[in-house]
């Protein structure tokens, strides 16, 4: 698969094709990828089997990756039968063993997982590349070097060509190696064990993370994932990040968290998982307000009340640090008016600020 990033969201470019193993489409439940998967390797090996004995090795297969077992040959046929259908180049021929029937390719070196490209396809992937080489500071850059380096005696796309399109990225982040390792580990459901140091203390932990979700906010990399020992959704910055270990454990898949929602309710990246927006409401001066309407601190802004000095504004998030962050980047241009804890939280903060100057 090739991914890459663009600021914070994650690409997905021609979902599981390369050039010298394109994955055919496949069924939508995941026991039937499953059991097409080791259909096909059974049919193109070098003996025969019976329907029997690919039942049981599907079975052995589900039953690993946690699925029910298929409990009718007849399924087994289908399948077969449906593969064959599809793909006009998966003759399979029968011989006969005794009283059974026994099954395999005509051709043994064929493979639906390992059909040609077409021209299109071709193209599109030229096209890709040659657009996706033309972006600079997207994460694990590495990958699309090697790739136009790879592939360059096939496809027609000039390494060279200067970079137009830059994005406001840390080139020098610590931890920004990981992201590769991390985004790999979260699409082939892998648990980490990550030895990890907060900013907050001198204390190294280490934790059995099952990881979801890769986050990247103010130029800084962040990975959730469910933390086995503390039972709860993790945050970790890449930069605090010591080793990353993969571990052969059951893979906990996520099931609980839509993190389109869990990040559209805040600024950043800091909550808790009870956490509930709540109304802020801010006073905005009329020479910040243009900036603030053009560029909103977050997507639920509205202005409640227009004044002479400028508006009132409400926006509907949890109060966090990051929150308190953009409100005192703002200084003598907004005030908070509610909730009173807030207010109260940014006003300590700038006496203490002000204290630094005396």
């Amino acid at each position: 698969m090739l991914f890459f990033a663009i600021g914070s969201e994650i690409m997905l470019i021609f979902a599981n094709k390369t050039l010298k193993n394109i994955e055919p489409i496949m069924p939508t439940n995941k026991g039937a990828l499953i059991r097409r998967q080791v259909i096909d390797r059974c049919l193109s090996g070098h003996r025969f089997y019976s329907v029997a004995e690919i039942m049981e090795r599907c079975n052995a297969k589900l039953e690993e990756k946690g699925f029910r077992k298929v409990t009718s040959e007849n399924t087994i046929r289908t399948d077969m039968f449906e593969l064959e259908a599809q793909y006009p180049e998966a003759e399979i021929v029968q011989k006969r063993q005794g009283r059974n029937l026994s099954y395999h390719y005509r051709n043994s070196d064929f493979s639906i997982y390992h059909l040609p490209l077409t021209d299109a396809e071709v193209v599109g992937i030229t096209q890709a590349l040659a657009v996706l080489n033309r972006f600079e500071g997207m994460p694990g850059q590495e990958w699309l070097d090697k790739m136009l380096e790879r592939f360059s005696p096939v496809i027609s796309i000039d390494a060279s060509v200067s970079r137009v399109v830059g994005f406001d990225t840390n080139t020098d982040l610590k931890g920004r190696g990981y992201f590769a390792t991390l985004l790999q580990a979260i699409v082939q459901k892998q648990v980490l064990i990550i030895r990890y140091c907060s900013y907050n203390s001198s204390t190294e932990i280490k934790a059995i993370i099952h990881p979801y979700y890769l986050k990247q906010y103010n130029n800084r990399w962040f990975l959730l994932g469910w933390n086995e020992g503390l039972k709860c959704l993790t945050n970790f910055a890449f930069d605090r990040i010591l080793e990353i270990t993969t571990i052969p454990k059951q893979y906990i898949p996520n099931t609980k968290f839509d993190f389109d929602k869990f990040f559209s309710e805040m600024v950043g990246v800091s909550r808790t998982v009870d956490d509930v927006p709540q109304p802020v409401t801010l006073w905005v001066s009329k020479r910040q307000l243009p900036y603030i309407l053009s560029k909103p601190l977050h997507h639920s802004q509205q202005i409640i009340e227009n004044c002479d000095n400028g508006a009132i504004i409400q926006i509907n998030v949890i109060p966090n640090f990051e929150l308190e962050q953009k409100i005192l980047s703002l200084a003598e241009h907004v005030k908070v008016l509610s909730p009173s804890q807030l207010q109260e939280k940014i006003k300590c903060r700038l006496i203490s600020a002000e204290n630094n100057y005396e």
